[in-house]
């Protein structure tokens, strides 16, 4: 999903002044920085597979608790540099939008 907003819906979204469906997307302000700010970058994006159980533990389930955590972060309450800020806000997203489908949700 990320990798969708950030080669997709960006652009769309920037073209149809940050609506879709005629409806202001969440955090459009966010999403707007973001796409500023990605023009200007080398952005990758990964997969991590949502809870894997601890028996099967690896580092894909360290990344899972990784985002797990950054989800529950409240971004417009902290004092961060805007590549830490844009990094929390897409992990919170990513976790948010999926579901906990794990890799589902993302193809």
């Amino acid at each position: 999903m990320v990798a969708n907003a950030l080669w997709g819906w960006l652009n769309r979204w920037k073209k149809a002044s940050w609506q879709h469906r005629g409806k202001p997307i969440w955090a459009a302000e966010i999403w707007q920085d973001i796409a500023a700010r990605v023009e200007k970058l080398t952005v990758k994006v990964r997969h991590v597979d949502a809870h894997v159980s601890k028996s099967q533990a690896n580092e894909e389930h360290h990344n899972n608790e990784q985002v797990d955590k950054a989800a529950k972060v409240k971004v417009s309450q902290m004092d961060l540099d805007w590549q830490h800020k844009g990094e929390v806000f897409l992990a919170r997203w990513a976790h948010d939008a999926s579901g906990h489908q794990g890799r589902d949700a993302t193809y």
